[in-house]
Parts: C-alpha cells; sequence; structure tokens
C-alpha cells in the first residue's frame, strides 16, 4: 500500500486512532453520484457527519466551540490563582494574600489577548503537542506581563508578587490537563467542531477521515469524501464505501460547502496523485481553511515549517536531538525527575519489596541487559513480577498451548502470562509500578524519563532499518508506545511510534507523553 505522510503516524500515536489499511481495501475512488437516499444511508453509518440542512450555522459552532474552550481555559486561572491565595492565606494568616485577585482580571484578559495570537480559540485540528505549548506559553507571558506593569507602579507587594507567580507557575501545569478534558467532554456535543471534507477518495483519504472521525476532540467533524479528477480506474460500487459517506467529484465542491456549511477541506492526493497549483488554489476560493497533505515525501510533522524554494514549497525540518542545549535541559530534567522521585515514592518501593518477599521467595529486584543509546548495553533494573523459574515455566505452557506460542512469537508478550507472581505481580505489571527501579537507570544517565523502550539484542532484527534511529536517543521508562495502547498493539506499531518519536523529539512533546503516562496509568490501558 502507499506510505501514507508521518503526519498521520503522529495522529494514530496521540489520539489512539489506527488510520492504516490492509491491501485488501487498496482501492481508489471514482467519480461515483450517489442517490441522496443512500448518501444519507452511509452517512448514518458514522458518528459525526450531520444531515443536510440541519445543526447551527457553522459561525454559531465556531463561537461555541471557541468559547466554551475560553471559558475552560479562564476558570482553570482562576481557580489556580484563587487556591494558591488561599493556601499563602492558611500559611501566614493574612488576608492581604487576597490582594493579588483583583489584578486577576487584567491577567485573564492578556491571557484572552495572546491566546488568540496564538489560536487557541480553537485550535482546530492543532497538534495537541504544539497546543499544550502555546498554552504555557500564553499562561506565562500574560502573568509575566501584568506582575511586570505592576512591579513597575509599585502596586504589589514582594508577597503578593510571590502568589502571582506561584498561581501562574500553577495554572500553567495546569491549562494542558483541563484543556485535554474539556475537548474529551465538549466533543460529544452536537454543535461542537468545525465541519470538514477530505479532497481524496484514495487510501490516504479514507485513513484522515477515519482519524478525525474517530479523534472529534481534534476539532474537525468530517462530512464526507470527495475524489480528485483522474483518481482511480476501476468503478467501485457504493457498497466499497459503507464506512465512508461519498460526496461525489471534486467538481461538486462549491455546492457541497453550502450544503453541508464546510470550513475546512483536506487535500490528501495518494502517493501517485499530483496535484497542479491552479488545482489547489481553486480549493482554496471555496473553503475558508485549505489543508495540504504531502503526498510522495515522509517528513517529519511537528517543528518543521514551509519555506520558499526557487517559486515552490518547501519544508525546513527542523532536527531538535542536533541542539545541545535542548538535550541538556532534557538530562537536567531526567535529574530532577528522578531524584525528587526517588525521594517521593521511597516508602512506596519499601512496602512493595515486602510484599513481593512474602508472596514469592527470591530476590525483590531483576536486571536485564538492554540496549541503549549508541548501541552500548546496560542493565535495566525493575521489581520482580514473575516466578523465579520463569524460564521453564514459560517454555512449558509454550509447548503445551499452539496458540500461545503464536502469541509470543509475533509480540514478545503474552496476555495472561503463566510467570507472573499472582496478586502482586499482577498489579505491579497492570499499575507499571514494577519499573520504578528504573529511576535509578535514569539519574546514571542509561535511561530518561521519556524515550523508546529498551530492547535487547534479539528484538533488534524486528527494528529493521529503524534501528538506526532508535540508537540516536535514550531509551525511556514512558515513551509513546505505552501512552498508545501499549500491549494491545503489535510490534509494528511499536517501531511506527519509536521512529515518530525520534524525527518529532523536542521537551514538550516529552512534556505531552508524561501528561499522558497519567491517565494511562489511572485507567490501566494496555498493561498487563
Amino acid at each position: 500500500m502507499p506510505e501514507l505522510p508521518i503526519g498521520v503516524i503522529s495522529a494514530d500515536v496521540i489520539e489512539h486512532a489506527e488510520p492504516f489499511y490492509t491491501a485488501e481495501m487498496e482501492v481508489d475512488a471514482l467519480d461515483i453520484a450517489l442517490p441522496e437516499q443512500e448518501l444519507n444511508k452511509q452517512r448514518r453509518r458514522t458518528s459525526r457527519p450531520t444531515p443536510l440542512g440541519t445543526g447551527p450555522r457553522e459561525a454559531v459552532r465556531f463561537v461555541l466551540t471557541a468559547g466554551s474552550l475560553m471559558i475552560c481555559d479562564l476558570l482553570t486561572i482562576t481557580t489556580c490563582f484563587a487556591f494558591s491565595a488561599s493556601v499563602s492565606q492558611f500559611l501566614l494568616g493574612s488576608k492581604s494574600s487576597w490582594a493579588v485577585v483583583p489584578h486577576l482580571g487584567a491577567i485573564l484578559l492578556c491571557y484572552v489577548v495572546i491566546g488568540g495570537l496564538m489560536k487557541l480559540f480553537p485550535a482546530t485540528a492543532m497538534s495537541p503537542v504544539l497546543e499544550l505549548r502555546q498554552l504555557v506559553y500564553s499562561c506565562l507571558m500574560a502573568v509575566g506581563l501584568v506582575l511586570l506593569l505592576n512591579q513597575l507602579f509599585a502596586v504589589l507587594s514582594p508577597a503578593e508578587i510571590v502568589i502571582g507567580l506561584t498561581g501562574g507557575i500553577s495554572s500553567a501545569f495546569m491549562l494542558p490537563l483541563t484543556r485535554v478534558l474539556s475537548r474529551h467532554f465538549l466533543s460529544a456535543c452536537d454543535w461542537w467542531g468545525e465541519r470538514a471534507v477530505i479532497l481524496g477518495a484514495g487510501a490516504q483519504g479514507r485513513a484522515i477521515f477515519t482519524f478525525y472521525d474517530r479523534a472529534p476532540q481534534r476539532g474537525l467533524r468530517p462530512v464526507g469524501l470527495v475524489s480528485l479528477q483522474g483518481q482511480g480506474s476501476a468503478e467501485l460500487k457504493p457498497s466499497q464505501f459503507s464506512d465512508f459517506p461519498y460526496l461525489g467529484s471534486a467538481d461538486r465542491l462549491s455546492l457541497l460547502t453550502r450544503m453541508y456549511r464546510i470550513r475546512w477541506g483536506i487535500v490528501a492526493p495518494d502517493s501517485n496523485g499530483a496535484m497542479s497549483m491552479n488545482q489547489i488554489m481553486k480549493f482554496g476560493t471555496e473553503l475558508k481553511h485549505l489543508l495540504v497533505l504531502p503526498s510522495k515525501y515522509l517528513v517529519p510533522s511537528l517543528w518543521s515549517s514551509s519555506r520558499e524554494c526557487a517559486g515552490v514549497l518547501g519544508v525546513h525540518v527542523s532536527d531538535q536531538l542536533r541542539r545541545p542545549l535542548a538535550r541538556a535541559m532534557k538530562r537536567a530534567i531526567d535529574i530532577v525527575s528522578a531524584t525528587t522521585a526517588l525521594v517521593l515514592l521511597a516508602p512506596v518501593i519499601g512496602i512493595t519489596i515486602l510484599l513481593i518477599k512474602l508472596r514469592s521467595p527470591g530476590p525483590a529486584f531483576f536486571g536485564h541487559e538492554r540496549i541503549g543509546r549508541d548501541g552500548k548495553t546496560f542493565k535495566a533494573w525493575k521489581l520482580r513480577t514473575m516466578v523465579p523459574n520463569a524460564s521453564e515455566v514459560l517454555e512449558e505452557h509454550l509447548e503445551n498451548d499452539p496458540e500461545m506460542r503464536m502469541e509470543w512469537m509475533e509480540d514478545q508478550k503474552l496476555k495472561n502470562d503463566p510467570r507472573i507472581i499472582p496478586g502482586i505481580g499482577t498489579f505491579l505489571r497492570s499499575t507499571s509500578l514494577d519499573e520504578l527501579p528504573q529511576l535509578f537507570n535514569v539519574f546514571l544517565g542509561e535511561m530518561s524519563m521519556v524515550g523508546p523502550r529498551p530492547i535487547v539484542t534479539s528484538e533488534i532484527e524486528r527494528y529493521g532499518d529503524m534501528y538506526s534511529m532508535y540508537l540516536r536517543v535514550v531509551p525511556g521508562i514512558t515513551g509513546l508506545w505505552q501512552v498508545s495502547g501499549r500491549n494491545n498493539t503489535s510490534y509494528a506499531a511499536r517501531v511506527r511510534l519509536d521512529s515518530y518519536y525520534v524525527c518529532n523529539w523536542s521537551v514538550w512533546l516529552d512534556a505531552y507523553i508524561c501528561v499522558r503516562t497519567i491517565r494511562t496509568m489511572l485507567l490501566r490501558e494496555g498493561a498487563y
């Protein structure tokens, strides 16, 4: 099948969608004009599209979507400042702690203006990693600007400035979390998001439709697929589009935008499809927002920017791993995080060691040789969750159970692993607490808080050409694989996730993965 842009892999990673198709689904679309009855029948098979002539006007949808996100952000900032003032009053016993609250209105106003300039309202189709960065920047800039002006005019006391700083920092930490939660709950509303049409009914177009249909929190509501001129040569039956509302040819785009009140268009040609500038500009005259996806070249989807090059579009790729300052910042964060976590979690580790000793004889820790950055081997430590004779137990079960043997050969994992210590072992693995000793590996620089999971020598072959990319980074305790289904995904998907992480790494991507890790641990997603 044609390769999909790495941005589609990004979408798959962050929003738990799987927009990749088997060879059996590799078909191209012709210009098929379906009857209105069949069109509505297909549209009802998906959860997102709205029948013709219904729903609020697109301008109203935009205002409701942007306004609801703005209100959630303002409530978060207000709550953080109120909490900061309450804590200060409790500790200092002074009502003057609330003196900073009247200036909160100025902070909120600055946040709305700065956030608007950074396209945070409604941040439609924005990468959640980029959205996290913009939220933090907007919050800190708004608080810093107001506090700076107050400092110049000597309005606030030093204690009140400290309250403002703590309120601003806590807001910067909480805004990404509340934004994720608000998107999750608001996306269930009929008025949420902006409607979009996918221009391209081939494999890539169907993949993009599937992603946005499964990830309404991104803010785009796909209405259907439109075929591009010259796509395909074999006629398709309507049944072959049973899961995709097909809207006909791109010649009908002007009519479709009025009928469905569409603001966004995503041009998704297949790898063998070429489009002229006139075609793209023609689409742009019909749609307020037009997003054109590459059809032939795989480039990192985060931190890349467009450049004019000899009259044509070029993509400037920024490799954050080549920046010493960025890598030094990651190492500093690792040291501080690992040290803090070891101090705070020492009692938990101690109690867990005792429970393991009571449930199963043998050492409480287990070390295994793993491959790190630049091919250097190290011993990754874990709390032991398996019986002492794990190898013999595994060999016996694989010999007697063909299905289990096939599962092990495919993923090197077992859903019902007979080696696990009953009770405490299952709990530690499902909550990932068995990996707490790897904080020592992080402190020593052998691992990082975030990165690809360390692999063993036998897994090198499964990485293929991607192995060289794996060697560029330090393996981590958590990563994209853990927050994207973990053991519920295939090994091939794990390799794609690792390659995406290396190509698109930044401190902000690490921060987003950490936020998602908390959610994954609480819900125990994909761990066994």
